[in-house]
């Protein structure tokens, strides 16, 4: 048993002496953390809405051979401490980062984030641009999704989506509070990204295949104007649904290399 660093709770080293498991305080509340491997840059990893460090379980025994890999679990996921809500990411983004400097993990990082959690990871970038060493974005979360969806699909589907993103629910988390933050703190450090893109949505409430193809159109849309607003960025078409992580791991593991190695060419 050891502190990591002042202000942190109890941490531990496991059967892997590289690896920190542990809760850490941020500001009177603590968020779990697990970092294993070593070597820099480190991968910071965010998930969607609702998912906890498990999410990834599939990508990090592939990365930490190579890099320091971190996972977390965000507040009022599961038993950690809850925050007040409605929250956005701005709040997750200052969570994190005192969550990284508490533990004593430091930059520059690969932000990886899923879903929703990609915007939070855009936020974090445009926020500490100095802090980031690369992005991959996993079939993120447009920012403008609720308004593009709602133009497509049927009233009862747009309802039906836009209750998922209601702060009142899950983790409280608002995502047009979380969208204007992202607009308020201007564009992406220019740093390596890739943008992975899932090629099949039709588990999400959308059944009727003219729907779905406006749908995946408005999609990769959104994802290519994201791509390509940073110099160098790239999209990448996965088959796959909208859990790549899970779905298509070695994609992601493929596309955080990639990144790494663009940035470590570039420096």
């Amino acid at each position: 048993m050891l502190f990591i660093a002042a202000g942190a709770f109890l941490a531990y080293r496991a059967w892997d002496p590289r690896s920190i498991r542990g809760s850490f305080d941020v500001g009177g509340r603590s968020l779990y953390l697990e970092c294993v491997g070593e070597g820099a840059p480190t991968i910071v990893m965010e998930t969607g809405l609702g998912g906890d460090h498990s999410a990834w379980e599939q990508v990090v025994p592939e990365l930490r051979g190579a890099n320091q890999t971190c996972t977390y679990d965000r507040a009022n996921v599961g038993e950690r401490d809850q925050a007040p809500t409605p929250r956005t990411s701005a709040d997750v983004v200052a969570d994190l980062h005192g969550l990284l400097e508490a533990a004593g993990i430091p930059a520059p990082y690969v932000l990886v984030g899923h879903s929703f959690g990609g915007i939070s990871m855009r936020l974090y970038a445009s926020t500490y641009p100095d802090d980031v060493a690369g992005l991959v974005l996993v079939d993120p979360t447009p920012t403008t999704f609720v308004d593009d969806a709602c133009a497509i699909v049927d009233e009862t589907t747009c309802e039906s989506m836009s209750a998922e993103f209601e702060p009142s629910r899950g983790e409280g988390l608002d995502i047009v509070g979380s969208a204007d933050a992202v607009s308020a703190a201007g564009p992406l450090p220019a740093v390596p990204l890739v943008v992975l893109v899932a090629d099949d949505h039709s588990q999400d409430a959308i059944t009727d295949p003219e729907v779905l193809q406006r749908f995946e159109t408005m999609w990769q849309g959104r994802q290519q104007e994201l791509a390509t607003s940073v110099p160098g960025g790239r999209l990448e078409l996965v088959s796959s649904g909208h859990n790549i992580q899970s779905l298509r791991p070695e994609a992601v593991t493929e596309a955080i290399r990639s990144v790494i190695s663009e940035q470590r060419a570039a420096s």
